[in-house]
């Protein structure tokens, strides 16, 4: 009974975590934006948290296999809502910098230890924990943007109402972790090498589908950190107004959650290399459909698509790296958030500079990477024939 509330309580953070990080996401570039930050000071706030999650999850994964991942999680909410308030308090876009890199300390400080932790108490039945795991912030990605983007539309760019709800939500979330996590009593020295000799010959015979994981994961997280931090704006900017800019990427959430629904069925039919594949094709599409559309119906497509391809790359991704280690999975977590966090480093950096020529070029970039890891992916099969 107290493993099962301990979970419980771990997927309902989960999904109130990400719901912040949906409502924070989608309030930052519309709040930068009309403060006047051009799109190359979009990219470099976006690029700001994607580069602290380049490194810090692998950083607090790694000691959260040493000390009580309760600790992290706990730290971690109280200060995203420290954050929250720092946001409602800014009056210059610059300053949206620091705030970005302490917002992403803060979940960088959450998901390792969480995602540890569900690993830890799922055990054979991993695939099941990691289901509802990503069903859980999946739909969260799906209410967060639509709750910021109603926000802004009913009460106005003026008034910081997304990130003081936010703010609230963090603060009480920190004081329940308290209570709530349950870990056992284990020697968390016996893990701080990382990783064992187990683990060592699991990744030598899963070395290829952890290539293909380390790809597909800079991939979607660098596509993904294109939209989170320039498609607000640029949606805004085209004269779509922030309600219906929430619904386009609450359509998106609900794709994920799909794909997280039906991305082991599609394994199990098609094998896990050529899910991977139709990942990368998939995003490749939706990103050439987002240069040529202009209206919300034509956005909701093309998200709708980009959506299931990264969920789908993200459900085979993180099984691959999470299996890959049997000991320190908090330093497995922080391996696949830090390569989260690379992508989102780079691909909002990149994306921000293009877009100073013309606003479509980020997305015509994501296509051609996207469509570049596939014939990656194909050869690189091809030449490992099967796997």
């Amino acid at each position: 009974m107290e493993d099962l509330r301990h979970i419980n309580f771990l997927l309902i953070s989960s999904f109130l975590m990400q719901m912040l990080v949906g409502i924070v996401g989608i309030s930052v570039p519309i709040y930068a934006a009309g403060m006047g930050a051009s799109p190359l000071l979009l990219g470099v706030i976006g690029a700001t948290g994607g580069l602290i999650y380049s490194f810090m999850p692998f950083v607090s994964g790694s000691l959260s296999d040493r000390f009580r991942r309760k600790i992290f999680i706990s730290t971690s909410t109280l200060f995203y809502g420290l954050s929250c308030i720092l946001y409602a308090l800014a009056e210059n876009p610059s300053m949206f910098i620091p705030i970005k890199a302490l917002e992403w300390v803060s979940v960088a400080l959450f998901w390792p230890s969480t995602e540890a932790l569900l690993t830890e108490a799922g055990g054979s039945e991993l695939k099941g924990i990691l289901r509802k795991f990503n069903l859980s912030w999946g739909s969260a990605m799906i209410v967060g943007p639509m709750i910021g983007g109603s926000l802004i539309s009913a009460l106005g760019a003026g008034i910081r109402a997304p990130f003081l709800l936010s703010s609230v939500i963090s603060f009480t979330l920190s004081f329940l972790s308290i209570v709530m996590v349950w870990e056992p009593s284990i020697n968390k020295g016996a893990y701080g090498n990382g990783i064992s000799k187990r683990s060592l010959s699991k990744i030598k015979n899963n070395a290829n589908l952890i290539f293909m994981s380390v790809v597909s994961i800079l991939l979607f997280a660098s596509v993904g950190g294109i939209v989170i931090s320039l498609f607000p704006a640029y949606a805004a900017e085209l004269g779509i107004p922030a309600y219906e800019i929430g619904l386009i990427m609450l359509v998106n959430g609900l794709f994920r959650l799909a794909a997280f629904f039906g991305a082991y069925k599609i394994e199990r039919r098609i094998g896990k290399a050529y899910v991977f594949l139709a990942g990368s094709l998939t995003l490749s599409l939706a990103s050439a459909l987002i240069v040529v559309s202009s209206t919300t119906p034509a956005f909701s497509i093309s998200l709708s698509l980009l959506g299931f391809g990264t969920g789908i790359l993200y459900a085979a991704s993180i099984e691959v790296i999470l299996k890959s280690w049997s000991s320190a999975k908090g330093y497995a977590a922080g391996i696949f958030e830090s390569l989260i966090g690379a992508g989102y480093f780079l691909g909002p950096l990149v994306g921000g500079f293009v877009a100073e020529y013309f606003q479509s070029a980020p997305y015509i970039l994501c296509s051609f990477i996207s469509l570049a890891v596939s014939l990656l992916q194909t050869l690189y099969r091809m030449r490992k024939k099967k796997f």
